[in-house]
């Protein structure tokens, strides 16, 4: 990777001197997650930085869940909903790759500084605080990247001269360096959210042990990801499934496991009753919205769902994704929340054994009876009930960091599903699937290559 050392980043001796220096070094990788580093309008940042909302947009335009609206039509963007991505029109995809990178490249460089620092005033509970955090952070982009691009750069350290030649690692190889930074992490993280008068924008251990649990569903450690999505879910002093969807992304939400909050001192960023909708996929131009509900996901709604109803909304005629709300209350963005985890513990309770379809039903209808839809039955067959799960992720979590761009690639149903859409027609290839390597990293690193068949178009 090509990415030198960056003016005041995290690298000097003298900024982890002390707590509140290297406290101010981990707040500059949080804001540089969700306010980015170059841009000044809010739109910007959620179009090139994958934690503050391209993440997002890429993948419910890869799936089934956006289409471009008016103002976005023959843009990058139209490309993606296509699943008809070229080196050329990589803009968007290599914008993940970079901004990903480089949150990697701070979260190591705090990691080292933190080590190598022997100050008596950076105090041991600091220390392992933001250790803990860094690590999350560094395991939480990885797993953004291997699902995006497959196998990657496996960078641990800042040694950027060492960075600049690595070719890809495998992407169980990623997935191993994922689980060991977590499972450190939870060791040294905090297990509450004081560090921030108790607003959820500070990683604690129940973040690292929620990723954890995602992870090993994806990896198909089904016993680990019941362990780890209950031990979340069993911290009922913390967290409780919001009765009223309307404040379930709210910065008081009880659901919430871990936000990105917009720095107050950037004001274009900060999500208040203008922009509240700048990270859901409900960015505008004028008056018209640039990402529109797909047919696909609005027909997948079951009559009555209240998810349908209260988390979208109708502008100049079209559906867009409306689960942040209008309300003239600051809002942050939400990365993790426990729903996922009930719908985590169903799909690997199924998994795992037949003999647990009850209570993988039992958690599902968690979920379903929130949303006022009718509770499943115990009567239904391990096939329907695979078949609810998917469902029940699919309308839960649309519009939410590429679940279900991820979910139709890892359960092998995405050929089926994606290449039947007439708005995908005609269908490239299933390598659509993984996105193309940035053509100027491949430029500047000899041992990086190009994923199949993206450099015959």
């Amino acid at each position: 990777m090509d990415i030198a050392p960056p003016i005041n980043s995290v690298t000097t001796e003298e900024l982890f001197a002390d707590n509140k220096q290297a406290e101010w070094a981990m707040a500059g990788i949080y804001s540089k997650m969700i306010n980015g580093t170059d841009y000044v309008f809010i739109e910007e940042g959620a179009n090139v930085n994958f934690a503050a909302g391209l993440s997002t947009i890429q993948g419910a335009l890869s799936a089934d869940e956006m289409v471009p609206g008016v103002s976005r039509a023959g843009t990058p963007e139209t490309n993606a909903m296509q699943n008809k991505l070229t080196i050329a029109s990589g803009a968007r995809t290599d914008a993940i790759w970079i901004s990903a990178y480089r949150i990697i490249f701070d979260a190591n460089a705090l990691i080292e500084g933190i080590e190598a620092s022997t100050a008596i005033a950076l105090t041991d509970s600091v220390r392992k605080q933001l250790t803990g955090e860094a690590l999350a952070i560094r395991a939480f982009t990885y797993f953004y990247l291997v699902n995006f691009f497959g196998d990657v750069p496996l960078l641990i350290n800042s040694d950027y001269r060492k960075n600049a030649v690595q070719p890809r690692s495998a992407v169980a190889k990623v997935y191993e360096q994922i689980k060991t930074d977590l499972v450190r992490a939870k060791s040294l993280l905090n297990d509450d959210y004081k560090l921030h008068n108790t607003e959820r924008v500070r990683i604690t251990k129940w973040f690292a042990e929620a990723l954890l649990s995602r992870v090993y569903l994806y990896t198909g450690e089904y016993q680990p990801a019941i362990i780890s999505a209950t031990a979340v879910i069993d911290q009922a002093s913390l967290f409780s499934i919001e009765p009223d969807l309307n404040n379930v992304f709210t910065p008081a939400s009880k659901e919430c496991i871990f936000q990105l909050k917009p720095s107050q001192e950037q004001k274009a960023f900060v999500l208040n009753n203008s922009h509240p909708e700048a990270y859901l996929l409900h960015l505008v131009t004028g008056l018209m919205p640039n990402y529109i509900i797909s047919q696909p996901l609005l027909d997948a709604f079951e009559i009555n769902d209240q998810r349908k109803i209260k988390w979208t909304e109708t502008l100049n005629q079209q559906l867009i994704a409306a689960k942040y709300k209008r309300s003239g209350q600051p809002e942050y963005y939400t990365v993790m929340r426990l729903a996922e985890m009930y719908l985590i513990r169903a799909e690997a309770r199924l998994l795992l054994s037949p003999a647990n379809k009850a209570d993988a039903i039992d958690d599902l209808n968690v979920l379903r009876k929130r949303a006022d839809v009718d509770e499943l039955d115990d009567l239904l067959t391990i096939p329907q009930v695979t078949q609810a799960i998917a469902h029940e992720r699919r309308v839960e979590l649309f519009a939410e960091w590429s679940h279900r761009w991820f979910d139709l690639k890892r359960t092998g149903k995405a050929h089926d599903v994606l290449s039947a859409i007439p708005y995908k027609q005609p269908w490239w290839g299933d390598y659509q699937f993984l996105y193309p390597i940035p053509a100027g990293e491949i430029r500047l690193n000899a041992n990086l290559s190009q994923n199949p068949e993206y450099n015959s178009r």
